[in-house]
């Protein structure tokens, strides 16, 4: 969908001229009276004139929408049957010993590389995940004949993190025009948190953001982010229905990037999920992001993936780092589900304890935490 403006001396005039110009499927997002001068760098005399926003859709081959969206369904299906042999895997490793003797990984690997495996472990990284990565990581030295790391420990799980997992690499991209940027994920996440965290970030990039949140359900939520929002001097605003919230979205649509906070939604509550679809659906530039506390059962996470894909997940943000020591859940989902990681949090405060996903930040986290 495309963001037009138009000017007119009335709504009936402006919606002549919205038909005229961009057809009948135009639709219009917001209106405001605002006054224009004359003549230019004249302060005087002005006229007043109704400002339009207007959602022009791009033009569609249905048959082709179609097309797309039965691949969407499809790609769901593929998701819940990948999650749901995840978690047989993982029930099958608790009732069997898969455990390599420690003698047949030493002949198999070199100090270093079965230091790197047992820094992986100690942080709760699954066996299989630790090996897979540690094997990436080496090469095979034929005076030893075991694998060996390639470089430093940094600089090798580097690399291997490049072959199993996925980061967003464009979120401070400024070419990429107006963003929408939705977190959704269970309740008491710190959804609400990290979006002031993420704002503030884009902010210092010299970005222009808005925030738009959506709930309406938790006592405080509102007066929380409305708060955070003032303190960063950044436009805030409230939409209670889908109507309301794309008249935000037409508002702040010269911004660089929307933020919409959600209600926290139980991953066992189908219903309350689908509530979502209406505001999310047909937005321009929608990238939907799942956050995940690192603190939860790792099947828990391939729960929350399953019930949340409905809504397009582009990627996943890990929070409360902090608060367990087995965070190498995070990876084993990361590699085995193939979703991007945008960032990660390490504590409550804003705009503070967060980071932006990258391999090398990754790999300290692992190394030297």
């Amino acid at each position: 969908m495309r963001i037009k403006k138009i000017f007119s001396k009335s709504l009936q005039e402006a919606v002549e001229d919205i038909k005229a110009l961009y057809g009948q499927d135009a639709l219009i997002l917001s209106t405001r009276v605002v006054k224009k001068r004359l003549i230019p760098f004249m302060p005087f005399p002005r006229r007043t004139y109704l400002e339009v926003t207007v959602g022009i859709p791009d033009k569609e081959d249905f048959s082709e929408e179609l097309r797309k969206q039965n691949n969407v369904y499809e790609e769901i299906e593929k998701l819940k049957q990948t999650l749901k042999e995840i978690l047989e895997s993982i029930n099958k490793q608790k009732l069997e010993v898969q455990d390599k003797p420690s003698a047949e990984l030493e002949r198999e690997f070199s100090i270093s590389a079965l230091n790197l495996i047992n820094k992986l472990l100690n942080k709760g990284v699954s066996k299989d995940v630790a090996q897979r990565i540690v094997e990436s990581a080496c090469g095979y030295d034929y005076e030893f004949k075991r694998l060996d790391l390639k470089g430093d420990s940094l600089e090798s799980l580097v690399e291997a993190l490049k072959v199993h997992i996925k980061v967003v690499e464009d979120f401070f991209d400024k070419d990429k025009g107006l963003r929408i940027v939705t977190l959704v994920g269970p309740t008491g996440v710190g959804k609400t948190t990290t979006i002031a965290k993420l704002a503030h970030m884009l902010k210092n990039q010299s970005m222009s953001v808005g925030i738009v949140t959506i709930d309406s359900y938790r006592v405080g939520a509102v007066e929380q982010l409305k708060a955070f929002a003032l303190a960063m001097e950044l436009p805030f605003r409230v939409a209670d229905t889908p109507y309301k919230f794309r008249e935000c979205i037409g508002e702040f649509s010269s911004m660089d990037c929307i933020f919409v906070d959600t209600a926290g939604r139980s991953q066992y509550d189908e219903i309350k999920i689908r509530e979502l679809l209406p505001y999310l659906s047909k937005l321009p530039a929608s990238e939907v992001y799942l956050t995940i506390s690192t603190n939860v059962d790792e099947k828990v996470m391939y729960e929350s993936i399953e019930r949340f894909s409905p809504l397009h997940i582009k990627g996943l943000i890990f929070t409360k780092i902090d608060e367990t020591n087995y965070y190498g859940t995070m990876l084993n989902v990361l590699c085995r589900t193939k979703l991007p990681i945008l960032c990660y949090t390490t504590g409550q405060r804003v705009p503070n304890d967060i980071q932006i996903a990258s391999y090398e930040n990754l790999a300290k986290l692992f190394l030297e935490r």
